[in-house]
């Protein structure tokens, strides 16, 4: 990479006084930033050009040291994080050859604290510009008070981030070159929409009318996810998840938390769950919380939503699997509804799963219509079966007594599960409509 040539190391960076005669620095305000930049080639390939793909932005070392300064003040305020920082980032613009210029972090720790580095072309797609500048952040507010280890971030959280901040100030944090200038003063022309769009109205333009990912694919996204046209689907999914998070009561101070103790676990979920263990116990929580959050997010309209009895009824239809039983040899077999219990207690793992697959999918389609007052109530039974099904097919055992008794464990506390969740439903069912009765039309008023 071209950057290694002016600067091999962090320790050269904050340390040597002697450095290349045409290199270009400016420091941020607050003194975090250094950016560096050597110099440059003077043309660049056509696809590149800012001017004829308003996707990618020309850096200079100056506007890039005023841009990182508002990035970091803008996600300052939406974690409300008041702490000093603590770690320099030096960001090193290196000469654009391609749209796939690769965008490289470093960081090197030091007694007291760590220095980052981040090297980017010097002309870049806004997103991925903004996406670093974040990233970095992120990992030097994370690793502040690290000592055994440095903390993973996960990608969502650095995605929904970026993903919020260009949605509602992309004008203030990336500051295109002057294209003029009037008596020595540089000029330069922005286009401003004045009506920033909801959060949901934004996402939606990276889904294209497609359901946000789930929590879990959103942990522990594919290679294929993150990049090409599924990228925009990864993106959107997570600039939904990280709104919703915010929007808690104890949000801010929740992904706060997290990043703190990211450095004391290997595993970020264990610092996400810790962080927000008032509300989340597990991560199948977490999931329950999102699914909700992405059906409300679907943008029904009460309209579209079935009413109370039809909600009611057609949940009771999907957690009840259909058979034919005869009651006698050269009997016509007749249809009966078979509920989760006994498709548990006394159905082999085979026709089990079938059953329960069925179930699951017939929930999953009731969620874009069922009433308000119902979605939590599906997503209670969709839980339970899932976690039905993964402790009955969890591996382990080796006898295969102890796997049987395993089994039935499982299927007791589902049932026990299930029959909890009937209670409730049945609790929930709407009284019937009183019939209306025919009245007879009102006499005529005797004349006066």
């Amino acid at each position: 990479m071209a950057a290694a040539l002016w600067l091999p190391t962090l320790h050269s960076l904050a340390a040597s006084p002697l450095l290349p005669s045409d290199l270009v620095s400016a420091r941020s305000q607050s003194g975090q930033f250094v950016v560096y930049a050597g110099p440059s080639s003077g043309s660049i390939p056509p696809v590149l050009e800012p001017a004829k793909n308003k996707g990618f932005v020309r850096l200079e070392p100056t506007l890039v040291a005023v841009s990182c300064e508002r990035i970091k003040q803008l996600l300052s305020r939406e974690l409300d994080a008041a702490a000093p920082w603590r770690g320099t980032i030096y960001v090193v613009l290196y000469p654009a050859k391609g749209a796939s210029d690769p965008i490289t972090i470093t960081s090197e720790r030091f007694k007291n604290d760590s220095h980052y580095r981040v090297d980017m072309p010097d002309v870049v797609e806004r997103t991925r510009y903004v996406r670093a500048v974040v990233q970095a952040l992120l990992i030097e507010m994370a690793n502040r008070a690290a000592r055994a280890h440095a903390g993973e971030l996960p990608a969502w959280l650095t995605e929904g981030i970026s993903e919020l901040l260009l949605a509602s100030n992309e004008v203030e944090i990336i500051l295109p070159p002057p294209r003029g200038s009037v008596s020595g003063v540089n000029l330069s022309t922005t286009e401003v929409r004045a009506r920033k769009e909801p959060l949901e109205e934004q996402a939606q333009k990276k889904l294209r009318g497609r359901a946000p990912l789930s929590f879990e694919e959103l942990s522990w996204p594919t290679g294929e996810q993150l990049s090409g046209a599924a990228s925009d689907v990864y993106s959107g999914s997570a600039h939904l998840f990280v709104g919703e998070l915010l929007r808690l009561p104890e949000g801010r101070a929740g992904l706060r938390g997290m990043l703190a103790q990211l450095p004391q676990h290997h595993n970020w979920q264990f610092a996400f769950l810790k962080a927000f263990g008032s509300r989340f116990e597990r991560p199948l929580d977490v999931e329950k919380w999102w699914a909700l959050s992405r059906a409300q997010i679907s943008g029904r309209e009460p309209a579209q939503a079935w009413s109370p009895e039809d909600s009611w009824r057609k949940l009771d239809q999907a957690l009840h699997t259909a058979v034919l039983v005869r009651t006698a040899t050269n009997e016509t077999p007749l249809r009966a509804e078979v509920p989760l219990q006994t498709v548990v207690r006394e159905w082999d793992s085979t026709r089990q799963t079938q059953a329960l697959e069925q179930t699951l999918r017939q929930l999953e389609l009731l969620r874009s219509r069922i009433g308000q007052q119902f979605a939590e109530l599906v997503e209670d039974y969709h839980q339970a079966i899932k976690a039905y099904m993964e402790r009955r097919d969890r591996g382990g055992a080796v006898l295969p007594f102890t796997r049987k008794a395993g089994r039935r464990r499982a299927a007791e506390a589902a049932i026990q599960q299930f029959n909890a969740l009937d209670t409730r439903r049945q609790a929930m069912r709407p009284s019937p409509k009183a019939p209306d009765v025919a009245r007879p039309p009102s006499s005529p008023a005797p004349p006066p």
